[in-house]
């Protein structure tokens, strides 16, 4: 079977995994990317290793052979030697990274293996294993048993020894009345060291060194891209702080850590603590304090030598003087560098651009540094409408305190109030850093990639001369999530004065007209992107029809049908059930309905809104519970209750899915209206409407988790004029919502051991 990969079955899962020799086995689904991207680095490795037995679970077709082994991510891969698990790691690996792995596995003794495992199990029951001291003790937290001396006090004095739960020796230490303070060593399970260093007052300090292993451990190494090929790594502390790190192959010879290639050589002119940043191709001196965080002058150099930027930091943030080079990067084609101040790591008070001869250009005042809860909490972003010179006046204000950044997002929702774009451009040329298009594009798309979901780094990125629509439009999207759709709008509405060419806006705008409940600008909206993003304008008008859809009587748009067998034949609740259920839902949707009716100025004609139900609740609302119930062994959570402080789009969806079950309901109890039932007297097909429902769940969870692996292009059900094949992913989750709802109804209502359509355990697909 060497040379390729075996597919495992029930049939012969134990004949392949208990055969003499290694046996790797890939635990893998179809619809799992990085389990696609894997599998042919797992099928040339099977070539390398002849020896090897190589096979293939199928997680989605197997899951009684996947789930006994506790399988929670893929692609996983385990590896047995002699039908003993002597191996298991989860996540794609490289094709290095594999074959190192493999190249220790030959090498696992399954005897010492049995031994561990019957320590661990000593473990579990609380006793120390063999080769550990009987007086001592575990700490559940560590995961290790330790032993040693103790000063007067009880505290921990003299060398200490620790051993992981398979009773493998895996640290000694010196500790002077409870804080480590002198030599340690760490070990592998092989009794090779892994660490060895010195604590001075529980700080580390001098080097740090780590070993590689050829034998099989738990001991880190080669982790966050360290290639196999590193087998010493050096960091070097002082007191606690990182000062430089190095890293070597077997020969000693220093390398690079992600390849092991041979380490280049420094500038001449370059301290000696700077170190090659490979990820950037660039020379950086980085001191740290004893959190990691940057602490002091930082400066970096390109591959030459030539330094492109100098910073002071505070604990991880910039403070103080700022340095870099600039070509290219401003407007001024003189401009050669920059520098100026930063506090808490943004851009305050005087900034200077500068020629080649490091003469002034231009200075620009940058006004104050505000930080993360300031700007959270200021009025710019608030909710509340103001009129344009309302918002003026804001400005005017905030940029007599140096609150630029506050002063010229105000002057953007006075821009937006008023249709003028002028004043706005006229306070970004005066207040802001001028850069070049493409730099102040490429600023900006960064800022919001990094911290799109931030308020600070995106003002002072604007300061910075970062592109201002790209970032009013961040600033759109992220006040829609934190439901201020009015704040949202005038924001997307000055970006769209400042780039009226960009159409994609159009979208932004469509999100957020939905959250303010204004469906027909959004199929106005939709219509203007047709032409040029067809498939955009598909998802925002099907949106609009998810969120605000007919609410009239579902079960008449069409007759149910489905495929599966072993169908309900009728209602198994009582009338009086029934009808308290009906009050139910009618209650949830009246008080819903209130709830978004209110978000509207009063008189308003919101047209969507679905109909009164008052008619079913005659004496008024019931009482919407919340309980625990007791079924079988299990307890099941029931609750019926409401979370009103959702945004318009979850509450509608919340709407959506309580009137499917309602007139689900109400259909299978034979009414075609919306009245009180009476009597139960379901229609013929009330199976097929039961069994639609959870078919329907079933292909959306289907269409949601696999992709295109679910329901093709043109296939499924129509859902708002849409096949679920052809539905955005982003949709299908509402699709998959509502029948969930309409499925726990019909659940609830053909079994009479069940108590509630709001059972936790009734939504499972």
């Amino acid at each position: 079977m060497a040379g390729a990969p075996v597919e495992l079955t029930p049939d012969n899962y134990e004949e392949v995994t208990q055969q003499p020799g290694v046996c790797v086995v890939d635990f893998w689904a179809p619809w799992c990317a990085p389990c696609r991207a894997f599998a042919p680095i797992f099928a040339a490795a099977a070539e390398r290793f002849p020896d090897f037995t190589f096979a293939k679970l199928d997680t989605e077709a197997h899951e009684s052979l996947s789930e006994p082994l506790g399988i929670e991510s893929i692609p996983t891969l385990i590896a047995f030697k002699e039908g003993v698990e002597i191996h298991r790691a989860s996540g794609a690996l490289p094709a290095a990274a594999l074959d190192a792995l493999l190249g220790r596995l030959e090498s696992v003794d399954v005897a010492e293996l049995k031994r561990r495992a019957a320590n661990r199990k000593l473990t579990e029951e609380g006793k120390p294993p063999q080769g550990v001291p009987k007086g001592a003790t575990w700490d559940p937290g560590d995961a290790e048993w330790s032993f040693g001396p103790k000063d007067p006090k009880g505290r921990q004095h003299g060398t200490w020894k620790f051993w992981r739960a398979d009773g493998t020796l895996c640290n000694e230490c010196i500790m002077k009345h409870g804080t480590p303070h002198g030599v340690f060593k760490r070990f592998h399970e092989s009794g090779e060291v892994s660490q060895e260093g010195t604590f001075d007052q529980g700080q580390l300090h001098g080097p740090r060194t780590w070993f590689a292993s050829e034998h099989f451990t738990t001991e880190r190494m080669h982790e966050n891209g360290v290639s196999e090929k590193v087998k010493k790594t050096v960091m070097l502390y002082d007191q606690g702080e990182v000062r430089q790190v190095l890293h070597f192959d077997g020969t000693g010879q220093r390398v690079v850590p992600t390849t092991g290639e041979p380490y280049p050589t420094r500038p001449a002119h370059l301290p000696d603590g700077a170190e090659l940043r490979e990820d950037l191709d660039q020379w950086a001196l980085v001191s740290l304090n004893a959190d990691g965080e940057r602490h002091g002058l930082v400066r970096f150099w390109d591959r030459q030598g030539l330094l492109l930027w100098e910073a002071e930091y505070v604990n991880g943030f910039r403070q103080g003087l700022y340095r870099s080079r600039a070509g290219d990067t401003y407007a001024d084609f003189r401009v050669h560098f920059e520098e100026g101040q930063a506090h808490a790591d943004f851009a305050c008070g005087e900034w200077s651009l500068l020629d080649a001869q490091r003469q002034v250009v231009l200075t620009r005042d940058l006004g104050l540094a505000q930080d993360e809860r300031t700007l959270e909490h200021s009025e710019v972003f608030s909710n509340l409408a103001r009129t344009a010179e309302g918002w003026r006046e804001f400005a005017r204000q905030a940029r007599a305190d140096k609150r630029y950044r506050e002063a010229l997002l105000a002057t953007a929702r006075a821009c937006s109030t008023s249709l003028d774009v002028q004043p706005l451009q006229e306070g970004l040329e005066l207040l802001t850093l001028p850069r070049t298009r493409p730099s102040a594009h490429a600023l900006a798309m960064s800022v919001v990639e990094e911290a799109g979901q931030r308020w600070a780094p995106m003002a002072d990125c604007l300061m910075r001369g970062g592109e201002a629509a790209t970032l009013l439009r961040a600033y759109a999207v992220l006040l829609d999530q934190t439901d201020r759709p009015r704040a949202a709008l005038d924001f997307l509405h000055a970006a769209m004065l400042l780039a009226p060419e960009r159409k994609a806006y159009l979208f932004t705008r469509g999100l957020i007209l939905l959250n303010l409940g204004l469906a027909e600008q959004v199929h106005q909206d939709a219509a203007g992107l047709a032409t040029e993003e067809p498939d955009t304008a598909l998802f925002l008008t099907t949106y609009a029809r998810a969120l605000f859809p007919k609410f009239d009587f579902w079960p008449d748009q069409e007759a149910p049908r489905c495929t599966y067998d072993g169908l309900p034949e009728g209602p198994q609740q009582p009338l009086e059930s029934v009808q308290q259920v009906v009050r139910k839902y009618a209650t949830r949707i009246q008080t819903i309905r209130a709830e978004l009716l209110r978000r509207f100025k009063p008189g308003a004609a919101v047209s969507w809104l679905p109909p009164d139900l008052s008619p079913l609740l005659g004496a008024g609302p019931v009482k919407l519970e919340q309980f625990d119930w007791e079924f079988g062994d299990d307890t099941v959570e029931i609750d019926e209750t409401l979370d009103l402080e959702q945004g318009l789009a979850d509450l509608t969806l919340l709407l959506r899915g309580d009137w499917s079950a309602l007139t689900w309901l109400l259909w299978a109890c034979g009414e075609k209206t919306f009245r009180m039932p009476t009597r139960l007297s379901p229609p013929a097909d009330y199976g097929q409407g039961a069994g639609q429902a959870s078919q329907r769940l079933w292909q959306s969870r289907d269409r949601r988790i696999r992709g295109g692996g679910g329901s093709k292009p043109g296939e499924g059900f129509q859902f708002e004029g849409v096949a679920l094949g052809d539905l955005h992913p982003n949709l299908v989750t509402i699709a998959e919502r509502q029948y969930a709802e309409t499925q726990a109804m019909f659940y609830w209502l053909s079994d009479s051991d069940h108590v509630s359509p709001w059972q936790s355990n009734l939504r499972g697909s």
